[in-house]
């Protein structure tokens, strides 16, 4: 396979963000969601697929480049020199000014290039005509292409364009094409435009959150009555069979409750992202948040991983891999600490309402968040000296694409069935043999001084041990047939569940930290969270109890 994919011919795409580059990557490999490679020494992730409409060739699609961002430059201009074939993907709407960005990582007098146009649907009728005229004139490699409305079948022959010579370069510059700006909106005003952005997220975020929690209430039934019979045969097959595969971490019993419990939100979620991400408002709400996510050492760009992290934290550690060098830690540590997953959400939600005191989420939500910015910037300070100034990249407004929104939909699926989902089950038959050896009570017994010491009950202590685990161990705060939410004040009751939500990630995550970023950098990660969770909930309790 290895030895197959290094024979083959490398087409690569490049361009600013939101040109175009993964649409026509989609259409070209019949929507293909392609291998993902992520470059030795940097967070840099490129695509691939083969093109099964050109034997012995490949296309790479690659992230798009924000203007003033000298790291993401570099890599581009590695990739370009491993490359058979560049094609610069520009926007005819800013024709002239993306030229000039992309020919300053790409030499024409040395590589083969060609370039394709898109939003020609957007561009003045007049500088359209110009560069028709021109490429019919001079032969130039310039493809104005339909974007959404391509396939595989209309691949441009970008082979067959004869080669750029200086004077080329300096006849197409010299066209000086009219640039056409998107429309502003709410999200582009200085003090609406913010609030704008949050109240989308909120939405974008609840709607589906909401809507996945229904289904899993319904399903939940269904799936307890499935287990049943499961259950009951396996009864008297031995202790060890059991436990792994029924017990408290069997991989049919617990592995069952989480993906019911968290691909809908993974699923919706990703949907409600797509949607976003086809119409252009993902860009504009990006760069309307990005002077603020600067503050506590990330930026723009970043937004999109934490918010795919209330879905699936390992999903979002993946994703983070878009993320800048220099922000790639600060991002991963909000999401380990502050983007509350689908099982945690789901837990919180069941604990609270079991307790009659279903008020108390949307605040345990906003402190988890609130805290976990705080501790983004305390522990990342150095972040901010090397995030430089990026100018926003308007995008335009338009509708979305059924197949545009399942292409974006599957490469996410994908990753949570192929990567996340093995990850946990291979952590449910670690803590089934940690349960079966007795060795989880030895660790419940470490934590026992912690809670006493917080003024929770010393049966909290569970709780914290499994949420360790996996973020719905906070069900176990309703172990007792709820005896201790009970025994709880409303306070010890919040106090709890945040301090199981956020006195580490769940092994799963930190598993997922440690493939991504190295084992030192997850232990590091781990322990400065622990130092931030136990001091906020000392601070919590001084304040409020």
């Amino acid at each position: 396979m290895l030895a197959e994919q290094a024979k083959r011919k490398r087409l690569l795409l490049i361009g600013l963000e939101s040109v175009g580059k993964t649409t026509l990557f989609s259409r070209w490999t019949q929507f293909g969601i392609g291998e993902e490679t992520n470059v030795k020494g940097t967070t840099y992730t490129i695509r691939s697929h083969p093109l099964r409409c050109l034997d012995g060739w490949e296309i790479v699609d690659t992230p798009g480049l924000r203007r003033g961002d000298e790291l993401g430059k570099r890599q581009l201009e590695k990739e370009v020199e491993k490359a058979h074939h560049v094609m610069l993907i520009i926007r005819g709407t800013h024709f002239q000014e993306e030229l000039e960005e992309l020919l300053s990582i790409v030499s024409i007098d040395q590589m083969d290039v060609s370039i394709a146009v898109t939003f020609v649907d957007k561009m003045n009728e007049q500088a359209k005509a110009v560069l028709e005229n021109a490429q019919k004139q001079y032969k130039f490699p310039i493809f104005l292409t339909k974007g959404r409305k391509e396939t595989d079948g209309t691949l441009p022959p970008f082979m067959q364009g004869r080669k750029w010579t200086e004077e080329d370069m300096k006849l197409l510059q010299a066209l000086r094409l009219p640039k056409q700006e998107p429309v502003s909106l709410l999200f582009e005003r200085p003090v609406v435009g913010p609030l704008a952005s949050v109240a989308a997220i909120l939405m974008m975020f609840l709607f589906p959150v909401y809507i996945a929690y229904k289904i899993a209430e319904w399903g939940q039934p269904y799936l307890e009555a499935a287990l049943a019979g499961v259950i009951q045969a396996l009864e008297g097959k031995g202790r060890l069979v059991e436990a792994l595969l029924v017990g408290d971490y069997g991989l049919l019993t617990l592995g069952a409750y989480s993906f019911l419990w968290a691909f809908p939100v993974v699923f919706l979620l990703s949907v409600m992202m797509a949607i976003t991400d086809e119409t252009g408002i993902k860009d504009r709400i990006m760069d309307a948040l990005d002077p603020y996510l600067r503050k506590i050492g990330l930026n723009g760009q970043d937004l999109i991983p934490v918010l795919t992290g209330f879905g699936c934290n390992v999903v979002a550690v993946q994703q983070s891999r878009l993320c800048s060098a220099c922000t790639r830690k600060s991002c991963v540590s909000l999401i380990s600490f502050g983007s509350a997953c689908s099982y945690q959400i789901g837990a919180t939600i069941s604990i609270f309402h079991s307790a009659q005191k279903p008020s108390l989420f949307l605040p345990y939500l906003f402190t988890v968040f609130l805290v976990g910015a705080l501790h983004t910037r305390i522990w990342h300070r150095r972040a901010f000296a090397h995030i430089g100034m990026i100018r926003p990249h308007r995008t335009f407004i338009q509708l979305p694409t059924w197949s545009g929104v399942l292409y974006r939909v599957r490469a996410t699926v994908s990753q949570f069935l192929t990567q996340a989902m093995p990850i946990f089950f291979t952590i449910c038959l670690i803590a089934g043999l940690m349960d079966v050896f007795g060795w989880m009570k030895k660790a419940v017994g470490v934590f026992a001084p912690l809670v006493q010491w917080l003024n929770l009950p010393h049966e909290a202590a569970v709780g914290l041990v499994f949420s360790m685990i996996r973020k719905d161990g906070i069900l176990l705060f309703n172990e007792g047939n709820q005896l201790l939410l009970t025994e709880m004040s409303t306070f010890q009751l919040f106090l709890s569940v945040y301090l199981a939500s956020t006195l580490s990630a769940c092994a799963v995550t930190l598993w997922t930290v440690a493939k991504e970023l190295g084992v030192k950098e997850a232990l590091l990660l781990s322990g400065k969270q622990m130092v931030t969770s136990l001091t906020s909930a000392l601070l919590l309790s001084l304040l409020f109890q």
